[in-house]
């Protein structure tokens, strides 16, 4: 029985890409289909896999995303309260505090 081989992929190369296989084709008797369908069939079943999202990778990715979004708020405000003079050993203490929370946050968010 004949396989129906009915699905084409095709690709193209440049000479300098193609040189090395052009060099294997040449010392055998295999057709260049022959050839790339084994190439690429036996290279199939050593990609490694990826890996699968689950909710808890989605949840940390949620929580850090949020975390990125709140330290550019500090910074932010830090950043414009500098411009204006108007920084203060309590406003640090606040946004060093802040940043403490944050951390803790992400800490028990990974555990």
């Amino acid at each position: 029985m004949a396989i129906d081989r009915k699905n084409v992929v095709s690709i193209r190369l440049t000479d300098e890409e193609y040189k090395p296989f052009k060099e294997l084709l040449e010392h055998t008797d295999i057709s260049k289909s022959e050839f790339f369908r084994a190439l690429i069939l036996n290279r199939v079943n050593e990609l490694p896999s990826k890996p699968k999202v689950t909710d808890d990778y989605k949840r940390c990715l949620f929580y850090l995303s949020k975390t990125s979004n709140n330290v550019n708020q500090i910074a932010h405000r830090l950043n414009l309260d500098h411009n204006k003079g108007i920084i203060s050993p309590f406003l640090y203490e606040r946004a060093l505090n802040t940043l403490i929370g944050i951390s803790d946050f992400i800490q028990g968010a990974v555990k």
